[in-house]
C-alpha cells in the first residue's frame, strides 16, 4: 500500500519518485539470495548442523517436549498426561510454550537437534518473506531490505535467547508480518483488514511463542490509540487470534498452577543502553552487578539485545528524524512510533507492575523483553520514513548511509552472536543445572483416567478453536466471500 497520497506530477518529479528498483532488479533478487543462503547457513552452523543433543540451560525441557510431541505422533496417541511436572503440571496439553504448529509432523524423522535447526530456519524463511513482503509494499531499496533482516534477525535479543533454549523466541521472525499487517490495518479503510493480525496471533500461539503473542497484543493496542477509527478492527483482529488460539489459552489458565511474581525490567539506562552496544557472553552464574528493580539477579541473555552502535544510532537518530519529519510521507510512522516508545517505558523499572495483576498480564514476569517488539517497531519506522525520501539528490545519498549501516550491522551481528553459538556452548558447559532430573529420565506418556475435567476443557477449547478458524480461514482465502459480507 503506498505510503503517499497520489498527485498530479510533472515529468521532472515523476522521474524523481519514479520506483528505483525496475532496471537494477538483479539487486532485489540477489538482496533476497543472500538473506535466504547466508541467514540459513548461519542457523545450521548455530545448531551444529543439527548434531547439538539440546542438554544446555533451557534446552533440556524444551528436548523433553518434542520427546512428548513425537511419542504421541509415532504412537497415535494424545500426550494428555506426561510423566514430568512441567511448570508444576503433568497436563501436557496445558502447556503454552510447546510446540503445536504443522512443522511437528516431521519429529519421528528428526533428531531433536536437527528439528530445532529446521524450525528455526523454517520461521527465517518465513521472516524474509515477510520482509520481502515489506519492501515490495513500501517500495524499499535492496539495502534497507537486507539491513531489517540482519538489525531484526541476529540482534542480541534473537541469538542469546536461542542460545539459552527458548525454542519459542524463533516466533520473533514473524514481526514483519505483524508491522506490515498492522500498517494496513491503520491505513485501509476495508472491513476485513483486520484478518491477517487474527492468524498472526493464532500463529505465535501455535508456536508456543505466547510471549510474543501477549507483546504484540500490546503493540497493536497502542497504536491503535493513535488512530481510534480502527479501534473496532483492533477489537475484531485481537477476538478472532484469541478465539482461534482458545486451545492455548483456556487449558493454560485453568490448570496452570505456577504463579510467578514480577521480576524486573531494565534496571537503569546504563545497562538498556549496554544491553545493545556491547558484547557479552553466557556465564554460568547471574551477573550479581546486574541487580534488577527487586534485588535479582538475572543472566544477560534477559538483558541482551545487541545490534551495535552503527544500529542502535541509525534507528534510533531516523526514527526520531521520521517522526518529527517525514511522518506526512508516512503516515504509520506516529501511531508505530508511540507504540515502540510505549512498550520501551514498559521494559523499564518498575513500570510494567502496575499491570502485572491483571488476567493475562501476569505471564510477563520479565519485562526487559519488551524491548524486542520496541526495537523492530522503530526499525520499521526509520526505514519507511527514510526510504519515504524519494527526491532524486536525497535518493543516492540515503542509498549510500543504509549501505554503509549494513556493512557495520553484518559485522556487529556476526561478532556479537559468536559468544552464544549454541553447539560451542553446548560443547563446553555440562548438562543444565536448571533440570538436572531431566539427565536421566526416559519420556513417556501416562493414562491417567481421572482427569475427566481436564479432558473436558481441552476437548472444549479446541472445539471453540475450530468453531472460529473455519470461518475465519474462509474469509481470509476468499475475496468474494469478503465482499458478500461487506455488501450485507
Amino acid at each position: 500500500m503506498p505510503l503517499q497520497q497520489s498527485v498530479t506530477q510533472t515529468p521532472a518529479q515523476q522521474a524523481s519518485t519514479r520506483p528505483y528498483s525496475d532496471p537494477f532488479r538483479w539487486l532485489d533478487l540477489a538482496a533476497l539470495a543472500l538473506a535466504l543462503g547466508f541467514g540459513c547457513w548461519f542457523w545450521l552452523y548455530f545448531f551444529g548442523g543439527g548434531s547439538v543433543r539440546l542438554r544446555f540451560e533451557d534446552w533440556p525441557n524444551q528436548a523433553y517436549y518434542l520427546d512428548i510431541t513425537r511419542l504421541g505422533l509415532t504412537h497415535g496417541q494424545l500426550p494428555w498426561i506426561m510423566n514430568w511436572p512441567a511448570h508444576g503440571t503433568d497436563k501436557f496439553l496445558t502447556v503454552p510454550e510447546t510446540l503445536m504448529g504443522p512443522q511437528i509432523l516431521l519429529l519421528p524423522w528428526l533428531s531433536n537437534g536437527g528439528f530445532a535447526a529446521f524450525n528455526v530456519c523454517l520461521l527465517y524463511c518465513l521472516g524474509i518473506w515477510g520482509w520481502w513482503a515489506v519492501k515490495k509494499a513500501l517500495d524499499w531499496s535492496p539495502e534497507a531490505f537486507l539491513l531489517a533482516v540482519v538489525a531484526a534477525s541476529f540482534n542480541g535479543f534473537v541469538v542469546s535467547h536461542l542460545a539459552a533454549g527458548h525454542l519459542m523466541w524463533a516466533g520473533a521472525f514473524l514481526a514483519p508480518w505483524f508491522l506490515l499487517s498492522l500498517q494496513r490495518m491503520l491505513t485501509s479503510e476495508e472491513r476485513f483488514r483486520w484478518l491477517p493480525l487474527s492468524f498472526l496471533i493464532f500463529a505465535l500461539f501455535m508456536l508456543g511463542a505466547f510471549h510474543m503473542a501477549i507483546w504484540w497484543v500490546f503493540f497493536i493496542g497502542m497504536a491503535v490509540l493513535m488512530r481510534p477509527k480502527a479501534l473496532g478492527a483492533t477489537f475484531f483482529a485481537i477476538a478472532g487470534g484469541c478465539a482461534m488460539a482458545c486451545c492455548r489459552i483456556l487449558p493454560a489458565m485453568v490448570f496452570m498452577p505456577e504463579k510467578f511474581q514480577f521480576l524486573t525490567g531494565y534496571p537503569n539506562l546504563s545497562i538498556l543502553l549496554k544491553s545493545f552496544t556491547e558484547i557479552q557472553g553466557y556465564t554460568p552464574d547471574a551477573d550479581q552487578t546486574l541487580r534488577t528493580v527487586t534485588a535479582d539477579a538475572l543472566k544477560w541473555w534477559e538483558y541482551d539485545h545487541y545490534t551495535g552502535w552503527p544500529v542502535f544510532l541509525f534507528v534510533v537518530i531516523l526514527a526520531v528524524l521520521a517522526i518529527c519529519l517525514w511522518r506526512k510521507h508516512a503516515p504509520v510512522v506516529l501511531p508505530l512510533a508511540a507504540a515502540s516508545l510505549g512498550m520501551a517505558v514498559l521494559s523499564y523499572g518498575k513500570v510494567y507492575s502496575i499491570f502485572y495483576s491483571l488476567p493475562l498480564f501476569h505471564s510477563e514476569r520479565i519485562a526487559t523483553r519488551f524491548i524486542a517488539v520496541s526495537f523492530v517497531g522503530l526499525l520499521f519506522v526509520a526505514l519507511a520514513g527514510l526510504e519515504s525520501q524519494r527526491h532524486v539528490k536525497v535518493r543516492p545519498l540515503a542509498r549510500l548511509l543504509v549501505g554503509l549501516v549494513l556493512v557495520f550491522a553484518i559485522h556487529d551481528a556476526w561478532a556479537g552472536a559468536q559468544p552464544w553459538l549454541l553447539a560451542k556452548l553446548e560443547a563446553a558447559n555440562a548438562f543444565s543445572w536448571y533440570f538436572p532430573e531431566l539427565e536421566t529420565l526416559k519420556p513417556a506418556i501416562l493414562a491417567k483416567d481421572h482427569q475427566a475435567t481436564y479432558r473436558a476443557v481441552v476437548t472444549g477449547s479446541f472445539a471453540i478453536s475450530l468453531l472460529a478458524f473455519v470461518p475465519l480461514t474462509a474469509l481470509l482465502v476468499s475475496p468474494s466471500l469478503r465482499r458478500r459480507r461487506s455488501v450485507a
